[in-house]
């Protein structure tokens, strides 16, 4: 219960988030959408959140905003990126804010759904398919007495034939003993159930055990006897080992000593006793009827719940919302990384191009606009957009605009950010203010070590490729020498 009021608190305080984004912030989100419909409803559940996480980076210095702000600004192509920031932290707290909501939400339901699996009152107990391991049962039983005890169980499957698994006597043995006493501190102070070894660890030895006295020790290990003397009781279970035609008796001695039960642990023993008589007397059916009398009194069971998926779900939707923040700027930054990887790629097709069209006798300006205009051309035949063509293109607007070229290509250097692009900037800037003839030299100059310097990167990727590919052949080379070595092994062995 404590859950689901934990839970429905998370969700009460997202809708009020929700709420106030969509009060306060309606005209922000719906600037930031773009005019889609789908954003103008999720928009508002990241607003306050986005305002207080600015505010927090105002206090802290906000180089994570400063940063995320240059990635927007060279993914975008623009210099004016406000817009396109605050609507990228609205759609990144918007969609932390589902995250939560869509975990609150599923804790609340599940919450709900086991705490009515617990007042749903069973009639029965499925027992598992044949070949599966007995399934513990936990269940609380109402009756006559004060309020509910907890029965605790296991319902064995359908019998069938069962494999059992072998070892060494001595190995087996041993084991036993140290699994024999269960809770108790030794097998000379028993007072709760002994644990029977009932698989062993070494293939091809079966086990299986025999109290010497049926009245002081059940068949699964537990304390059968109620008058106990202060003294104790000694008595001996047997196990016995087999292994085809061989066998071997192992008596093991133990003293039970009494233990003292309250009311409701006397209840839970005789009650798990019932239900162990009815799982033993029809073997073969998938259902245990459980009992609706018990001590002539009525008696009602229910299942038990804990809470335990509920709580997880509501967990795993809460850190998916923590992750999910701290990956976009992960995923933005690898953006940018791409973005510089591919300027460097066009980088020597740009400068050969400005060679020859200057060389050809344009100017600066007009084989700017030749490249332009190319690249826009090729966009509406269906070509992939760049972004070194999207970055002249956004410079060549600004010259038309009435921007001067000096300043215009100065500003796409500092966009572009790399350093070829801005030794590129300086030589048009030099001979736009100065002028002379040796511009298309120097150009050819740039040309022939940008396309060295592609080389060299390319000589040095396919290093690397190289060195990787090593770690797959090396070990091929291992699979190669096992498969070799094994025959050769195993015929010297047999000789």
């Amino acid at each position: 219960m404590t859950l689901i009021i934990i839970a429905g608190a998370g969700l009460a305080v997202l809708t009020v988030l929700y709420a106030a984004g969509y009060w306060k912030g309606r005209e922000i989100c719906r600037e930031a959408s773009g005019g889609t419909w789908e954003w103008k409803l999720i928009l508002p559940a990241g607003y306050l959140m986005a305002v207080w996480y600015e505010r927090l980076m105002d206090h802290t210095g906000g180089r994570p905003r400063e940063k995320v702000r240059r990635q927007l600004g060279k993914l975008l192509v623009k210099k004016e990126v406000e817009t396109e920031y605050r609507a990228f932290q609205l759609k990144r707290f918007a969609r932390v804010w589902i995250l939560l909501a869509a975990g609150f939400t599923i804790a609340v339901l599940s919450g709900w759904r086991e705490l009515r699996q617990a007042e749903k009152q069973l009639t029965s107990l499925t027992r598992p398919e044949p070949g599966n391991m007995a399934e513990e049962y936990q269940l609380e039983a109402e009756g006559a007495w004060e309020g509910r005890v907890v029965v605790e169980g296991a319902v064995k499957a359908r019998e069938y034939t069962q494999a059992e698994i072998a070892a060494g006597f001595e190995t087996v043995y041993q084991q036993a003993l140290t699994c024999l006493p269960g809770n108790n501190s030794s097998l000379d102070q028993v007072t709760g159930a002994l644990t029977f070894l009932q698989e062993s660890p070494v293939p091809g030895i079966q086990i299986s055990w025999r109290p010497e006295e049926w009245e002081y020790i059940g068949y699964n290990g537990e304390i059968l006897a109620d008058d106990i003397p202060p003294e104790g009781i000694i008595t001996n279970v047997v196990m016995t080992l087999s292994y085809r035609e061989q066998s071997a008796e192992y008596v093991i001695p133990c003293r039970i000593m009494p233990k003292q039960l309250s009311e409701s642990a006397e209840k839970q023993r005789n009650l798990s006793a019932v239900l162990e008589e009815k799982s033993e007397e029809f073997p073969y059916e998938k259902e245990i009827l459980l009992p609706e009398m018990w001590d002539e009194a009525p008696v009602s069971f229910y299942q038990v719940t804990n809470m335990k998926n509920s709580i997880l779900l509501g967990v795993l939707g809460a850190f998916a919302g923590i992750l999910y923040f701290s990956l976009t700027e992960q995923r933005l930054k690898e953006k940018g990384q791409e973005r510089d990887r591919q300027l460097l790629t066009d980088y020597p097709e740009i400068v050969s191009k400005l060679t020859v069209l200057i060389g050809a006798g344009l100017t600066v300006r007009g084989a700017w606009e030749r490249i332009v205009r190319n690249y826009s051309e090729q966009l509406e035949a269906g070509g992939d957009p760049r972004y070194i063509y999207e970055e002249m293109l956004y410079t060549y607007r600004g010259i038309q605009s009435g921007q001067p070229e000096v300043m215009a290509y100065r500003d796409f250097g500092k966009r572009c950010g790399l350093q070829q692009y801005r030794r590129l900037t300086i030589l048009l800037e030099q001979n736009l203010k100065k002028g002379g003839k040796d511009l298309s030299r120097r150009l050819k100059l740039e040309t022939e070590e940008a396309f060295s310097a592609r080389i060299h990167q390319a000589r040095r990727k396919g290093e690397q490729m190289g060195t990787k590919m090593m770690i797959p052949m090396f070990l091929m080379f291992i699979l190669v020498l096992v498969l070799i070595m094994i025959p050769a092994v195993l015929s010297f062995s047999s000789g």
